[in-house]
């Protein structure tokens, strides 16, 4: 979970930044709706290749997460074939 906090974080700065930025340069000729919008198509893209590293570690943490729930379910299955 820590790694999902991490990532949903920095994907929250990446907006408010690229935000920021649209407001500074395009606040008088857009209003707030189409720069939000704007912001997180911006933010989407850049995500992909900013965020690479935070998402390969959670992917990683999601994965290893997966393999254990699934050693846990087929070591209770085992052991209810046992009895």
């Amino acid at each position: 979970m820590k790694e999902f906090a991490i990532y949903t974080g920095l994907r929250l700065v990446l907006f408010g930044a690229c935000f920021g930025v649209l407001w500074v340069a395009l606040h008088s000729w857009l209003g707030v709706w189409p720069l939000l919008f704007l912001a997180l198509i911006i933010t989407s893209i850049l995500s992909i290749f900013v965020l690479r590293a935070a998402r390969d570690r959670l992917a990683r943490s999601i994965e290893a997460r997966a393999g254990r729930i699934s050693s846990r379910i087929e070591a209770a299955r085992s052991a209810e074939d046992d009895d």
